[in-house]
């Protein structure tokens, strides 16, 4: 089993569809599988080898899906990386997973290079931007011998380690398999009825198992194309929903809002797009509601856990008559799900408890930590931290998280990570970071410090500080000195 063999079906099916659109550029699919092969070849050639670790830190450009399906291809597993952390948070998740090459891209250069130079990580560009002492991808698969077939893997090898949870002050890396993001791809199919002739509209970032799963692997089993946006822009992605016939636009709420707050008084109509599916963070009902009655959109609010493939549940994308305001849906197929109390003991109908998950999609293990391996995978059953009640119809709503998190504009802050690092400010004597609601981003960051005794620092150099070590997103945007 290899998950290139969704790229290698839809190449010998489809070979001259569409597979990757970005801006004025079309790869076809016969041309994308051959490109992912050659890269495969290029691996080989620079000393990896199946179960060695390869890095991708770069946006969302045509040569993310040709690194990854290549790394896939060569049994090389690939780790995810968000080219906005900082260079502590890349050299991390470098050594923690014993990377030996990283893929980054020029504009995101500084720190991917520095963690890379402290965790001894070779390096490669993903595009030279021209300059010829830049050896990237492009020069790598034109000097390669060969472009190997996928390689015959253990249906439980690991494709994709995914940072997440970082409960502990520390991200964990979830390993997720061949098998299991298979799984999930399949399911997906099913779930939103997709075919070669549907479009991807992919604005969130592939680092992100919501996006990597229904805007690649997704479309790729299907044959279908995928639309990527580098960045977001409410103007260009409403120019491509329209131009590139979008059918499936897989989001997050804030991408939601900011499409409505500028498109939903000038008489816009998404009728045409079949599903817009919002994850990442909880859409709210005025939220939902603006979307339906302002720019009549199908909108299929769903929910996925990183350690889940990701997704878990949807709306059934089968008409607004099957859609229930502030749910999340029912599990998609092959996935049961359960809500539990303190002691692990299944709730009834309508109790509120931890939703629980299990099926072929669930990672197989947290990277290295078997100890937190063993508390959140049960039996099979992976315990996602999430409050949620099940109705009698079997729709779930999320009501709360039992571990501590922010969700900021669908991205994931764990307060003990921002809070281990506060704390080893040397001013610092104790703190506490939180979340506020905001209507832009759902929610916000914030911090509470007390300082030592004797000790003087202002919030705004706490900020810097913190600046320095996290992703943007992390940072809280206000520290109060308390007493």
């Amino acid at each position: 089993m290899n998950l290139a063999d969704n790229l290698k079906n839809s190449a010998e099916r489809f070979p001259d569809r569409p597979a990757v659109v970005f801006y004025d550029r079309v790869i076809r699919y016969e041309q994308l599988y051959a490109d992912a092969l050659r890269f495969a070849g290029a691996l080989g050639e620079m000393g990896m080898s199946r179960g060695d670790r390869m890095a991708i830190a770069i946006p969302n450009v045509p040569e993310y899906p040709v690194a990854l399906y290549g790394a896939f291809a060569a049994g090389v597993e690939v780790v995810t990386i968000n080219p906005l952390y900082s260079a502590r948070e890349i050299e991390y998740m470098l050594k923690d997973g014993g990377v030996k090459l990283a893929i980054m891209h020029p504009m995101f250069e500084p720190p991917v290079r520095e963690a890379a130079a402290n965790a001894g990580t070779k390096l490669l560009y993903s595009d030279s931007m021209g300059d010829p002492a830049k050896r990237d991808m492009k020069k790598a698969m034109s000097e390669a011998a060969s472009a190997p077939a996928p390689a015959e893997l253990d249906p439980n090898h690991t494709a994709a380690i995914i940072y997440t949870n970082a409960w502990r002050g520390y991200p964990l890396g979830a390993c997720l398999t061949h098998l299991g993001l298979m799984t999930n791809a399949r399911s997906s199919v099913v779930t939103a009825s997709a075919h070669e002739d549907d479009a991807f509209l992919t604005v969130i970032p592939l680092f992100h198992a919501f996006a990597c799963t229904t805007c690649l692997h997704l479309p790729f089993l299907a044959g279908a194309k995928t639309v990527l946006h580098e960045m977001f822009s409410e103007d260009r992605v409403m120019a491509d929903l329209k131009k590139e016939k979008i059918s499936v636009f897989p989001n997050v709420p804030t991408i939601n809002k900011r499409l409505l707050d500028k498109f939903g008084s000038a008489g816009s109509d998404l009728s045409f797009v079949r599903a817009i599916v919002p994850g990442g963070a909880p859409l709210t009902d005025d939220l939902y509601g603006g979307l339906v009655e302002k720019l009549n959109a199908n909108v299929y609010q769903g929910y996925g856990i990183t350690e889940c493939g990701p997704v878990t549940s949807v709306n059934p994308m089968r008409g607004r008559e099957f859609v229930k305001a502030g749910s999340v849906g029912p599990p998609i197929e092959g996935i049961t799900v359960k809500v539990v109390d303190e002691n692990g003991e299944a709730l009834s109908t309508g109790e509120t408890g931890e939703l629980c998950v299990r099926g072929g999609n669930v990672m197989r293990e947290y990277l290295g930590k078997p100890e937190d391996t063993a508390m959140f995978l049960k039996d099979g059953w992976l315990f996602s931290g999430d409050l949620a009640r099940i109705d009698e119809d079997g729709y779930i709503y999320i009501t709360g998280h039992k571990k501590r998190l922010v969700l900021v504009g669908g991205f994931n802050v764990y307060p003990q990570e921002v809070e281990a690092l506060l704390g080893a400010h040397p001013a610092v004597e104790s703190c506490r970071v939180f979340g506020v609601p905001d209507d832009s981003l759902g929610e916000r960051v914030m911090a509470e410090a007390k300082l030592r005794s004797g000790a003087s620092a202002e919030p705004g150099e706490l900020r810097k500080f913190l600046r320095s070590a996290l992703a943007p997103y992390k940072v809280p945007r206000r520290v109060d000195i308390i007493e």
